[in-house]
């Protein structure tokens, strides 16, 4: 039998995309399991070398030592909603929170998340519709940033959007003693020059050095990475080493698509009145 005979086929990637049920089963991980096998493959000393080998031996220093990490990935940290709920299920898990950025990706205002570091959605009281009243507070000029590097973004009053979204965090008053933050712009320059090309290794990372906490989202957005991105990474992961790597869904399934998760604590409004 052929090399490529003996490849595993995760199933056929539009079936895969249009069945919400084959895809969790074949993307997620449950928290429980993932840190059963956490531990468990951190105890095999032939995939931990395997691992180490597909890697050229560059593990990003915040996962090397040995540990439970949980991990959440977002060109730069912020204490949404999201945030605050990973943080919250690390604590409880025992966990040690990371958060992986990726400072020197590109800003675009058409990206959803993206747009929400520069333009925040303020949380209100629920309204007669049970919904959330929300206030959007513009920090920076789109016009002028699009396109550019993250990390050469500024606010309106020209401070790096970085250091802006790091100082929330103690505004939110979140105890980030614990909490790992990390860049990975270097590490991913060093694993490609393009998502379809560094993902593979990004989700090797998972095989045995953390759990990453992820929503891939299959609406209109986001639907063609999963597919031609996210679904191929996996594919090659499994095919290399023979297990799924471990991802937890980031926010509960059921409400992963509601904006609720980018909104924030109407107290970081303080900080931006300040600074005006």
């Amino acid at each position: 039998m052929s090399e490529e005979n003996q490849k595993i086929s995760i199933g056929d990637y539009d079936t895969i995309m249009n069945d919400r049920n084959i895809f969790n089963q074949i993307v997620y991980t449950p928290l429980s399991e993932a840190l059963r096998l956490l531990e468990e493959r951190q105890k095999d000393p032939v995939l931990m070398a395997k691992i180490e080998e597909l890697l050229n031996g560059d593990i990003p220093e915040v996962l090397k030592p040995i540990g439970k990490y949980a991990v959440q990935f977002r060109q730069i940290a912020t204490p949404n909603n999201e945030c605050k709920y990973f943080l919250k299920i690390s604590n409880n898990f025992g966990l040690t929170p990371t958060l992986m950025e990726y400072h020197s990706d590109k800003f675009s205002s058409n990206n959803f998340f993206k747009r929400s570091l520069g333009q925040l959605h303020i949380q209100g009281p629920i309204n007669k519709k049970n919904e959330y009243q929300i206030e959007k507070i513009t920090i920076m000029d789109f016009n002028k940033h699009n396109g550019k590097k993250l990390n050469e973004v500024v606010t309106h009053w020209n401070e790096s959007i970085i250091d802006f979204h790091r100082k929330l965090f103690n505004i939110c008053d979140l105890n980030t003693k614990e909490c790992n933050f990390y860049d990975t712009s270097e590490w991913i320059n060093n694993h490609g020059s393009s998502p379809e090309e560094y993902y593979k290794q990004f989700l090797i990372l998972f095989v045995c050095h953390g759990i990453l906490f992820e929503n891939f989202l299959l609406n209109k957005e986001e639907s063609s990475f999963i597919k031609n991105v996210i679904l191929p990474a996996l594919e090659d992961v499994i095919n290399l080493t023979g297990v799924k790597p471990l991802i937890v869904p980031g926010s509960p399934i059921d409400i992963e698509d509601e904006n609720f998760w980018v909104l924030y604590h109407p107290n970081i409004k303080t900080i931006i009145q300040n600074e005006k």
